[in-house]
């Protein structure tokens, strides 16, 4: 770290997040609320899954929320990583087709079809991955826990998320100000 580094203080924490929260019947419906907020203008990152009682040791400042993905989040990683495994055992086989002059073309090819199985097989964990989280969001919604929540930042971004919200079907809405009083920082690392 430089010194001109250390001097900058850090930003400040903001005595209090405000939020608009909404309840979802089904992850389908939470997920068309995800493409609505997005394309009302609310950044991906400003949008969490936060827990009904989360338990001390994951009551964190985010109070035990969870990253948003959306079905297409996860078709988007499972290509990446198929598409990943299957570049890497192809630049692996020519370069070894390259340094032995092709004696060992044949056995390159076998690491092709290798690292395209490696790619199945990444891609099939991450079907497994979706399935058991749209299971749980689920079975979160027959419960009515399942939150979806938007940081806001103004009273006109306030009424573009409980409209789009509200458009994809949530049950409940509510704008929810949470203050860092109710925050321990005693469990955190840094």
């Amino acid at each position: 770290m430089s010194e001109a580094n250390a001097e900058k203080p850090g930003p400040a924490i903001a005595p209090e997040i405000a939020e608009v929260q909404g309840v979802f019947a089904s992850n389908a419906a939470l997920e068309d609320a995800v493409a609505r907020l997005t394309q009302a203008g609310f950044d991906h990152a400003d949008l969490s899954l936060p827990m009904a009682s989360p338990a001390a040791s994951q009551a964190t400042p985010e109070q035990g929320a969870e990253t948003v993905t959306t079905d297409t989040d996860l078709r988007q990683a499972r290509t990446l990583g198929t598409s990943m495994a299957g570049t890497v055992g192809m630049a692996a086989a020519a370069g070894l087709t390259v340094a032995t002059g092709g004696a060992l073309a044949a056995a390159a090819a076998a690491g092709v079809v290798g690292a395209l199985g490696a790619g199945a097989l990444a891609g099939a964990a991450g079907n497994a991955a979706g399935e058991q989280e749209h299971a749980a969001r689920d079975a979160a919604a027959r419960a009515g826990t399942l939150v979806l929540a938007v940081r806001i930042t103004g009273p006109e971004r306030q009424v573009r998320a409980e409209q789009a919200m509200q458009a994809a079907g949530a049950t409940k809405v509510a704008a929810v100000t949470r203050t860092t009083a109710a925050i321990d920082s005693a469990r955190w690392t840094g």
